[in-house]
């Protein structure tokens, strides 16, 4: 009997976490600066996660992350009190860490590469930039002000920044660095420095192990 196939592979795992996380990335500024805004991206964060669960397989460790990270995440949004707004962001970077780590795990160690290996180092690289996010906005919990962040930036009545710091993680982990929102105290410019060293260091050793397993399947 001919084994049985799921409707989607990993590789369309993947496409959707890519999918969703781009879609968070555009969606979210667009309603920036009022409490539906505020709402819009909490409901994509949500998305985000379970795209990441599927993307992970399921597997335990993964569910295991996943079922707390999604209940502080949901408390956060209903009663944002200070504990649980920090509990919220550490789950979500452990989350999500393990997650990038899986998924470049898996990517790397294929034998060719195809579709499925190409969409999961995309997924990676996207989720580097979100784990960082939330520690820059555990950093300006714990000592605000330590990023100059436009008031059109700064979401709902509480003035959440994490819209600004995902955007300023993404400009950071791509070196492109607009300038539009800086690190105003050292400790956050250490931080936008590393996180800028292994975007570049994700990108050459990627790029290098593609291209060799590439050149040795043609071999």
């Amino acid at each position: 009997m001919p084994a049985l196939h799921p409707p989607f592979d990993r590789g369309s795992r993947f496409v959707l976490l890519l999918l969703a996380i781009l879609m968070e990335l555009m969606t979210t500024p667009l309603f920036a600066g009022g409490e539906q805004g505020l709402r819009v991206a909490q409901g994509l964060a949500i998305v985000v996660m379970v795209a990441a669960l599927w993307a992970a397989g399921g597997r335990t460790a993964s569910i295991v992350l996943f079922v707390p990270t999604i209940l502080a995440h949901v408390l956060v949004t209903t009663w944002g009190s200070t504990p649980i707004h920090v509990t919220d962001l550490v789950l979500r970077a452990v989350f999500f860490g393990y997650t990038t780590g899986f998924i470049l795990w898996s990517t790397l160690r294929r034998s060719e590469v195809t579709l499925d290996t190409i969409a999961g180092a995309a997924c990676a690289y996207t989720l580097l930039a979100v784990v960082w996010a939330n520690f820059y906005a555990l950093l300006e919990l714990f000592h605000p002000g330590s990023f100059n962040i436009p008031t059109s930036w700064l979401m709902g009545p509480g003035k959440d920044p994490s819209a600004g710091l995902i955007y300023f993680s993404f400009v950071t982990l791509t070196t492109v660095g607009y300038g539009d929102i800086t690190p105003q105290w050292p400790g956050a410019a250490g931080i936008a420095m590393t996180e800028a060293i292994v975007g570049q260091l994700y990108l050459a050793i990627t790029i290098a192990r593609l291209v060799g397993l590439h050149a040795s399947r043609r071999d």
